[in-house]
């Protein structure tokens, strides 16, 4: 019975990315992003990570060094992994995309030089460990202001809850200094698309924020562009580059300092729709 199950829902799966794709109950002539009503993308990333940071003594007056977590505490400068997203279309002209990005890394290494780390100096010849954890939860809607079948273009807003958390740990001394941050940042939003011919479309998108609270200041920067094939009416692979950047400056937190992350780098995807 499992067995029958398993075939049943395989057959299924093969009859919705054969049947032509549609809006509401008419056949679309032309398959593309422009048209499908819900899509998932499937897609393998590998790119170049770039950290660097500060963390000050605030209550002491104490300005940190700037460092790089890779250069100066090991920490690997690249990253691969599967990533998801799901975009729903929202009547004609609206979209609504979630995808979700983590990070996770964790070095070793021997000091090159002096590090003043919050309240603690790390000095050159210690063993440091050192970690970098970034997760980001991103909602994105946008309005397509132009919509016909070879163009679409739209501005909206995206929402991207951010957790951020770094830490630095001397084994021999037991000494261990950390600086974390979390929150909801909003973005303004474009999403483009067009199609080439009737099995190639081009599609790019950016998100920007510069925000200023109190004394707090921070940049966040997504963008994405990629070519993909329409191999059949419901089904696309395609070649895609994506990019995050994100800077933060807390000068008056205990422990404050500065947080500057950027990744980006190439991914094959493979995208299923209706």
């Amino acid at each position: 019975m499992g067995n029958r199950y398993i075939r049943t829902a395989a057959g299924s799966l093969l009859m919705v990315l054969a049947a032509p794709a549609v809006v509401g109950a008419e056949a679309v002539s032309t398959p593309s992003p422009i048209h499908d009503r819900f899509a998932i993308r499937a897609s393998y990333f590998s790119g170049a990570v770039s950290t660097d940071a500060r963390v000050d003594d605030t209550a002491a007056g104490n300005i940190g060094t700037e460092f790089s977590f890779e250069d100066d505490f090991g920490l690997p400068d690249s990253d691969s992994q599967w990533r998801g997203e799901i975009t729903i279309r929202l009547r004609e002209r609206g979209k609504l995309r979630v995808d979700m990005f983590t990070l996770a890394r964790e070095g070793a290494a021997v000091m090159t030089r002096n590090i003043d780390f919050g309240d603690e100096t790390f000095a050159a010849g210690e063993n440091v460990n050192s970690s970098f954890d970034w997760s980001a939860l991103n909602f994105t809607w946008t309005y397509s202001l132009l919509h016909n079948d070879r163009y679409e273009a739209g501005i909206g807003a995206g929402l991207h809850l951010i957790e951020a958390a770094t830490s630095a740990t001397i084994p021999a001394r037991g000494v261990r200094e950390s600086f974390d941050g979390s929150g909801p940042f909003v973005t303004l939003a474009f999403d483009g698309v067009w199609r080439i011919s009737p099995r190639f479309a081009f599609s790019a998108r950016a998100q920007w924020l510069e925000l200023a609270v109190s004394d707090i200041t921070g940049t966040l920067a997504d963008y994405h562009a990629d070519v993909q094939f329409r191999w059949r009416p419901n089904l696309a692979f395609g070649l895609g580059y994506q990019g995050n950047r994100m800077r933060l400056d807390v000068p008056e937190e205990n422990p404050g300092g500065l947080m500057k992350f950027k990744v980006s780098g190439l991914e094959l995807f493979l995208r299923a729709s209706l």
